[in-house]
């Protein structure tokens, strides 16, 4: 006869403690002494919706724009595709989200893309808000910014802020009949190493979450934007595209990534 399959569970639940807590223990270690990299959840949230929305760097600003931005040696903003087909363009993505996990709440993040030493595109945050502080590598803490991004009748509305007024301001109205966008593979893999201007990255895992999400392209016409942001005057007015997000992006970041061996 088979061993009985209904013992008492009360040992198992003690043992899955002991185990597991001994292993979060060696873990702490072996990171504290550099020999295994951290790695913590990072989940976008499906409502409110995850936006992008992709201004392209006018023709005539782009050396000025290069210039400003003061990324660390080696490093230079490259054109890219977001959406299969079309033109590499050098972008200033704007996207907005909310997340849950080691870091909370609203958060707005400006990027380029670079290339890395392969010569493949990569996310280069410039600008990062957050309704909730964080760290990051350049100021090593994102300070509280009233960042409020929420879905209400049949819209998503975003506002960025800082003491001296508003920043930025979305009104995207959202409709299942908006067209589907088939993202680029070459933007999919910028998430891979997410750098930031000092040129640490941060190294990201995802699944068919991003690779294989439903995404809208929301059409001009359901978009209002009013930008006083100091990004705005090397933009055009108008994005190339907004992008929608349909569903909660479940990645995998291991933070500062290319610091483990300096």
């Amino acid at each position: 006869m088979l061993a009985d399959t209904n013992p008492s569970r009360k040992g198992l639940r003690f043992l899955k403690r002991v185990m597991y807590s001994q292993m979060a223990l060696r873990d702490a270690v072996l990171i504290l002494f550099g020999k295994q990299r951290p790695s913590l959840s990072f989940k976008v949230l499906a409502e409110p919706c995850s936006v992008y929305i992709n201004f392209t760097v006018k023709p005539d600003m782009a050396q000025e724009f290069a210039s400003y931005i003061n990324l660390a040696e080696g490093l230079s903003p490259v054109p890219i595709r977001c959406l299969a087909g079309e033109d590499p363009a050098l972008l200033l993505t704007l996207n907005i989200y909310e997340v849950s996990g080691i870091v909370k709440g609203a958060r707005a993040e400006w990027s380029t893309y670079v290339s890395d030493s392969a010569g493949i595109p990569r996310y280069m945050v410039l600008e990062a808000r957050a309704s909730q502080g964080s760290l990051d590598p350049v100021n090593f803490f994102t300070k509280a910014d009233r960042v409020e991004h929420t879905m209400a009748n049949g819209s998503v509305e975003s506002t960025i802020a800082s003491n001296d007024g508003e920043l930025f301001h979305s009104t995207l109205r959202l409709d299942k009949n908006h067209p589907l966008a088939e993202t680029a593979a070459e933007w999919i893999a910028a998430n891979d190493y997410i750098y930031w201007r000092n040129g640490v990255c941060d190294r990201s895992w995802y699944d068919a979450s991003l690779f294989d999400a439903t995404v809208y392209s929301i059409p001009p016409e359901d978009v209002a934007i009013s930008d006083n942001t100091h990004w705005a005057r090397f933009v055009q007015a108008h994005p190339r595209h907004v992008l929608q997000y349909d569903g909660e992006l479940d990645l995998v970041l291991s933070p500062w990534f290319n610091l483990q061996n300096q």
